[in-house]
């Protein structure tokens, strides 16, 4: 077959599935990763994946005591086939059995799913963490290195108090100690950071991290939490359930406060920033009071008030003139008034020998004949006074 120049797409496949075939790749063992899982009737279809490759699987009908899901590790069982329609090899699975922790990862990852589903692992419930706390309270084992670490790189970076919370951090109890102490650090006032961690070790030494009731410690403390469990490659509930994860405890160390050099550095900084705005302000309102003094107005300040005194002199003048010009103007008009007035007052008229008769009874002017009657009191006005008189006759 390989001495000819030019092959079919399905000479070739049939070329790479014999050579498998005959290779016996059956009922072998295959270490790895599960990722892309999916179910579709009643079958499991998945990658099984290490660093450097990937393989495609396919369980038909499976009958397994669990579910697998993505990022579980395991072993798994079948023959190697080439599936020609699509021109790939794949893994025809006959079972899976979990890889290394056993059982424990299965409890992990449906813990992990369950308490995700209820939000405990939500952005939106993530505290900040103090930008300069003043006491931060360790939660770790006393004998333990992370301890040590913890206050190795606060003593360097920023030195603050330091409140050993000292529980079993393996073993049965120590979920119950790490839980308890959580909630006895919430109850203090003076507490403004806690870092719950611990070094190294196998999967079932950081199991207590992954346990429900220190996951819901977590979630209900008050005071911001840095989870800092094992080393960077491993992950527990408490790093996804904590306001900030760090890969060890050192880094969370480095995390939990600032470094005082660089905050001198900042200060500095802000200092020297703050000089030079200060020195170009000042040349500036330097600069802005010389060009002023400069000024005529400050040059020769009397010359501008001279000026000023004048004006004002003209307009007191003007205003005088006009006032008295205003004041003649009315006292004319008022003259006229009265001229006016007295032209045409009764009483010049009794200057020119004339007189004004008025009924006593009511003080009504006598103007008709038969205004009064016979016998009735009149009262007559002349210039320099007035009489009463008697109606005698009428004519």
């Amino acid at each position: 077959m390989l001495e000819k120049r030019i092959f079919t797409v399905t000479e070739i496949t049939q070329y790479i599935k014999e050579l498998i075939e005959k290779g016996n790749l059956n009922n072998i063992w295959v270490e790895g990763e599960i990722s892309n899982f999916r179910k579709a009737i009643g079958n499991f279809y998945f990658d099984l994946k290490d660093e450097k490759s990937l393989i495609r699987c396919i369980f038909f009908a499976p009958a397994l005591p669990f579910t697998p899901k993505n990022g579980m590790k395991v072993l798994v069982k079948g023959d190697i086939r080439v599936y020609e329609k699509k021109g790939y090899y794949q893994l025809y699975v006959k079972d899976i059995k979990i890889g290394g922790v056993g059982e424990l990862f299965i409890k992990f990852l449906e813990l992990k799913e369950k308490l995700s589903k209820e939000g405990l692992f939500d952005e939106k419930y993530k505290k900040e963490l103090p930008r300069i706390p003043s006491t931060i309270a360790v939660i770790t084992s006393p004998n333990g290195a992370a301890i040590k670490d913890i206050q190795k790189v606060l003593s360097k970076r920023f030195p603050v108090r330091i409140l050993l919370a000292p529980v079993r951090v393996q073993g049965e109890g120590s979920a119950e100690e790490i839980e308890n102490a959580i909630k006895m650090i919430n109850e203090r006032e003076d507490v403004d950071l806690i870092i719950l961690g611990r070094g190294g070790g196998s999967w079932e030494d950081l199991w207590a991290f992954n346990e429900e009731r220190v996951a819901r410690a977590i979630f209900e403390s008050r005071i911001p939490i840095i989870s800092a469990v094992g080393h960077e490659t491993d992950f527990t509930i408490a790093d996804f359930v904590a306001d900030k994860r760090a890969p060890t405890p050192s880094a969370a160390a480095e995390m939990a406060v600032p470094d005082r050099k660089e905050i001198l550095e900042y200060m500095i900084g802000l200092l020297e920033k703050m000089e030079r705005i200060l020195k170009t302000k000042l040349e500036f309102y330097k600069g802005m009071l010389n060009a002023i003094l400069k000024r005529k107005a400050f040059m020769y300040p009397y010359e501008a008030l001279y000026d000023k005194i004048e004006r004002l002199d003209e307009i007191v003048e003007n205003l005088k003139r006009n006032m008295l010009e205003e004041i003649d103007k009315r006292r004319r008009k008022i003259e006229e008034m009265e001229r006016n007035l007295n032209a045409l007052s009764p009483f010049k008229v009794l200057e020119r020998g004339y007189s004004i008769c008025f009924r006593v009874r009511d003080n009504k002017l006598f103007s008709s004949i038969n205004d009064a009657d016979i016998g009735e009191d009149l009262r007559i006005v002349v210039k320099d006074g007035e009489a009463i008189c008697k109606l005698k006759e009428k004519k």
